[in-house]
């Protein structure tokens, strides 16, 4: 099976299939209950492919670069509770459907 990760190496998608692989044969050893030497169910001779959408890859993407960022604003929030506990905070729906419906984009 051959997987199509933009901008991941072949080296460590070997490791993922190398260990799930080996997996593989250690379950088919339990479950035969011998010592034998087990065949994995993905032959050589199999063709699949596995591609990942422009959209999982820029959602991977989002997340890897988030681990550079705080995870919570203490400011920002500090800022909108008292906002909201004074009755000055307005929500622009017209603003948040326009993100809900851009983010819908990415899936469709």
């Amino acid at each position: 099976m051959a997987i199509d990760l933009p901008g991941v190496g072949s080296t460590q998608t070997g490791v993922t299939r190398n260990n799930r692989v080996n997996h593989e044969q250690q379950n088919n050893t339990a479950a035969t209950g011998s010592g034998g030497s087990a065949q994995p169910s993905a032959g050589p001779g199999n063709s699949d492919t596995v591609k990942i959408s422009d959209a999982a890859l820029a959602i991977h993407n989002a997340i890897q670069n988030s681990d550079d960022e705080p995870e919570v604003n203490s400011d920002r929030v500090a800022e909108l509770k008292s906002a909201i506990e004074s009755g000055e905070y307005k929500v622009d729906a017209e603003r948040v459907a326009k993100g809900m419906l851009a983010i819908e984009s990415l899936f469709s």
